[in-house]
């Protein structure tokens, strides 16, 4: 069960703690108890954070002093996400997280403001990202959560919440316009060409620059 994690990426910034809800687990750490009643953080519901569950009021109590970690990087996140534009960006504070794309190598490679403090278990490190790419092409369309700060899909929550069953997809959806195999082929397709910028010693930000390009 992972507790906090973190993907350092322009367009997927996201912190959430990760209860495997398939289990229906209690998402405090070392709690092993099965969640009977959905009892979620209301503070990640206020910031749209993915909710995560809790057993009891109790333990929700108990782990909250780590659990609050994530609402920090969400709300630095969403300061962040409404900063001027990378032409603007010197004449402004720094947020942070960003840095213009000519900057140094020394400065690219930095810690964010919010991993100063934060007790990492092993030797992996974020960096600062670049700004903000934009799709210029009006045949793109933009999904719901490509505007969420987080990267959450409201039309997803929504599906979810409605629908306790496995969905079965019909012919329009399968093979209309925008279908679900000609999504799921450029997915592959996306995903092989981002593969090829893996390497050692290579950002998330790189990668990110890599595909959208």
């Amino acid at each position: 069960k992972t507790i906090l994690t973190v993907f350092p990426s322009p367009h997927n910034i996201i912190a959430t703690e990760a209860a495997t809800m398939s289990s229906n687990g209690c998402a405090s750490p070392g709690c092993t108890k099965i969640v009977e009643k959905r009892l979620a953080c209301p503070k990640c519901m206020q910031l749209g954070l993915p909710p995560v569950y809790f057993c009891s009021q109790e333990c929700f109590k108990c782990s909250y002093s780590q659990h609050k970690t994530i609402h920090t990087i969400a709300k630095q996140i969403a300061e962040a996400s409404s900063s001027p534009a990378p032409g603007t960006h010197r004449k402004t504070p720094p947020d942070g997280i960003t840095c213009p794309l000519d900057s140094p190598q020394s400065l690219k490679l930095s810690l964010p403001t919010w991993a100063n403090n934060y007790s990492f278990t092993g030797e992996l490190r974020p960096t600062l990202l670049s700004p903000k790419r934009s799709i210029t092409n009006p045949k793109v369309r933009r999904p719901d959560y490509a505007d969420h700060f987080a990267g959450v899909s409201e039309s997803e929550q929504r599906d979810r919440a409605s629908n306790n069953n496995i969905r079965v997809y019909g012919p329009d959806e399968l093979e209309g316009e925008c279908n679900l195999r000609y999504a799921c082929a450029m997915g592959r397709e996306v995903l092989d060409e981002g593969g090829k910028a893996l390497k050692v010693g290579v950002t998330t930000d790189e990668i990110d620059r890599f595909v959208h390009e």
